[in-house]
């Protein structure tokens, strides 16, 4: 009966545990939803994985925290005579989203890979 117990937690509920975090694909779709709400520049490239690392994994107060690194460029925006914002050129930025199953919640850090916080593993996802 135990073995049962067991068998079915490992089919039925540790699979959910192990996918609460996207892969680079959906996490990709996120973080045009996320940037799209924060800032008026539009992402005209994004580049996922671009060391091909995977995923930066850590364990946080507020439990496990996933760090998805992206390159992505986006116009440099300058002020007009009229105060508008005209596009001049593209810029490429490095960009971290930070996703944290606890909480449900996505957030952006323009931080470099040494900055983010010690003792996490690479992982695929």
């Amino acid at each position: 009966m135990r073995s049962a117990i067991a068998f079915t937690f490992c089919l039925v509920l540790a699979p959910g545990a192990l996918l609460a975090a996207p892969g680079y694909p959906e996490a990709t779709e996120i973080l045009k939803q996320e940037w799209k709400k924060r800032y008026p520049a539009e992402l005209k490239k994004i580049k996922a994985n671009p060391e091909g690392k995977g995923v930066y994994r850590t364990r946080e107060k507020a439990g496990l925290t996933y760090y998805y690194h992206f390159r992505v460029s986006v116009p440099r925006l300058v002020r007009g005579d009229g105060l508008e914002l005209n596009e001049s050129g593209l810029r490429e930025i490095e960009l971290w989203m930070r996703f944290r199953p606890s909480a449900e919640s996505y957030d952006l850090a323009f931080v470099r890979r040494d900055l983010l916080p010690g003792g996490g593993v690479w992982v695929r996802i």
